[in-house]
């Protein structure tokens, strides 16, 4: 039987509109997975370029807001020893704040979280002893010889397990501003340790800042405080030239490479001569100590006068 002419014409018709639906649902396919390519590219372009360009800034610049906020505990420290020296007053307290991280990229990157921790004398990985003798008169005019030996020391550090900068560790250590990387130590801000050559004679200067209270550390990205407060200070003058005439600044520190850079230095821009007028150890291991601690010491010959501070500093973290 013949099929008619009709029913050829709409076989035909609904074949070519399969065919147009079937190109057009492809098309569809197509755009949409090249939609999604595009997106993908950009994304990937956001997380490999622009998002650790972002937290690199970041990083770098909470660094160098922390290293002004270490500055800033330094010099308050200093402004209250100075004004109780020079009207006897210690009553007034102070507040440094302490960034402990870097701020994140949202969505994208997480904050970098930071270690704050302190550690006053007699605990953790710093510490410092001084040695020296002095001249003293009894009755009748005669004269003795008193030995010196005291312990004090302790610190503020802050650990930057940076991400994209490099990891980072600021410390403040006896009156000092201490930088630490993994290729190198550097002191930013210098003690208050002053040393003169008159002749043949050394006039010495020192102010020993001991940090004393509990131990705190705390680990995030937010910004916290320390109250200072100056809780005492002893000021003294000594003649140190008629018994030996040493004094001697012993340093048990993670930062042995920088005291030792800047103890070498102060004393060759001061005009000492190396076993003359000083003996700088170089930082030796402690033995048994599994975090870096080492020891060096400065021994200082010939001296006269010692103008000696011993400062008592008492801070405590404030977490809310």
């Amino acid at each position: 039987m013949a099929v008619p002419v009709r029913s050829r014409a709409l076989k035909r018709s609904s074949r070519a509109a399969l065919l147009r639906r079937d190109r057009q649902g492809v098309a569809s396919t197509i755009g949409t997975i090249m939609a999604l390519l595009v997106f993908l590219a950009f994304m990937a372009l956001i997380v490999n370029s622009y998002v650790p360009a972002w937290m690199l800034d970041n990083e770098r610049s909470h660094m160098n807001v922390s290293i002004d906020q270490f500055g800033q505990l330094k010099g308050k420290v200093d402004s209250m020893i100075s004004q109780q020296l020079v009207t006897g007053d210690s009553s007034i307290k102070m507040y440094a704040p302490m960034t402990m991280g870097a701020s994140g990229v949202p969505i994208f990157a997480s904050p970098t979280a930071g270690l704050l921790t302190y550690n006053p004398q007699g605990m953790g990985s710093s510490s410092l002893n001084v040695r020296f003798n002095y001249t003293g008169s009894g009755p009748g005019g005669q004269t003795f010889v008193v030995p010196v030996d005291v312990d004090g020391g302790g610190k503020v550090e802050l650990y930057a397990p940076n991400r994209y900068y490099v990891q980072q560790w600021l410390a403040y250590e006896n009156g000092a501003i201490i930088l630490g990387q993994e290729d190198g130590q550097s002191i930013r801000a210098y003690p208050n340790l002053d040393i003169s050559k008159d002749n043949h004679t050394l006039n010495v200067a020192f102010t020993q800042v001991d940090l004393i209270g509990n131990a705190q550390s705390l680990t995030g990205s937010d910004t916290v405080g320390f109250s200072l407060d100056l809780i005492y200070i002893d000021s003294q003058k000594y003649s140190i030239g008629a018994e030996n005439g040493t004094f001697c600044l012993r340093f048990n520190t993670t930062y042995g490479n920088a005291w030792y850079g800047y103890l070498s230095q102060l004393c060759r821009t001061n005009g000492l001569v190396n076993d003359t007028d000083y003996v700088l150890t170089s930082p030796l291991p402690v033995a048994g100590s599994t975090n870096g601690l080492t020891t060096l010491t400065l021994t200082l010959k010939n001296c006269n006068e010692l103008y000696y501070n011993r400062a008592y500093v008492s801070m405590t973290m404030l977490t809310s």
